[in-house]
């Protein structure tokens, strides 16, 4: 069962896509990471939590979008009014994250030794350390789409800015984020 917050954003997508003639085909980034293992907290351990090691792959997919034009373009669909667009607000989380106790148990295995403690700390310092190598992942995926469709107006990229940050998740275990904004007030 699916987030009630990701459910209506979905039919607000649908609304979007239906008034403006355009596809609805949603593309969120898969990242697929080097490293030995089955899951990304193995991968992890595997590169003795080396950032600079944890690369995508070539089956890694950057793009994010929700719409395609009758003309191909590619565009993403974010349920805000750009009024709050002047403040940082949640683009996209395509990076690693704990978000149940399976991941919890793994990262307590495999980066704490079987230590719950240990395994976050060591977690939390590789996200932080993560964020610094970051950034051609960053471009990839914000320039795979001409720009974002709000509640009331279309904004280009190049209207748009990024930036990764280190937001505190579920049961403290740390999550990177993109987050963005518009570069000056809209008009």
């Amino acid at each position: 069962m699916g987030q009630a917050r990701n459910k209506s954003g979905v039919q607000f997508e649908k609304i979007i896509c239906e008034e403006k003639g355009w596809k609805h085909a949603s593309k969120s980034p898969k990242i697929k990471w080097e490293g030995v293992g089955r899951n990304n907290t193995q991968k992890v351990a595997s590169l003795n939590l080396d950032p600079t090691k944890f690369i995508p792959t070539s089956k890694s997919v950057f793009e994010k979008y929700d719409a395609i034009t009758e003309t191909g373009e590619k565009i993403e669909i974010k349920k805000y009014d750009s009024k709050y667009l002047k403040n940082w607000v949640l683009y996209s989380e395509p990076i690693i994250k704990v978000t149940r106790q399976r991941d919890i148990d793994n990262v307590t295995k495999y980066l704490g030794d079987g230590d719950v403690d240990l395994g976050r700390e060591r977690y939390n310092l590789f996200i932080s350390e993560l964020e610094t190598v970051s950034t051609d992942i960053l471009e990839k995926i914000t320039n795979s789409n001409i720009g974002i469709q709000l509640k009331d107006r279309f904004v280009p990229q190049s209207e748009l800015e990024y930036r990764w940050v280190i937001k505190e998740g579920w049961s403290g275990y740390n999550r990177l984020t993109i987050e963005f904004k518009t570069k000056k007030p809209l008009t």
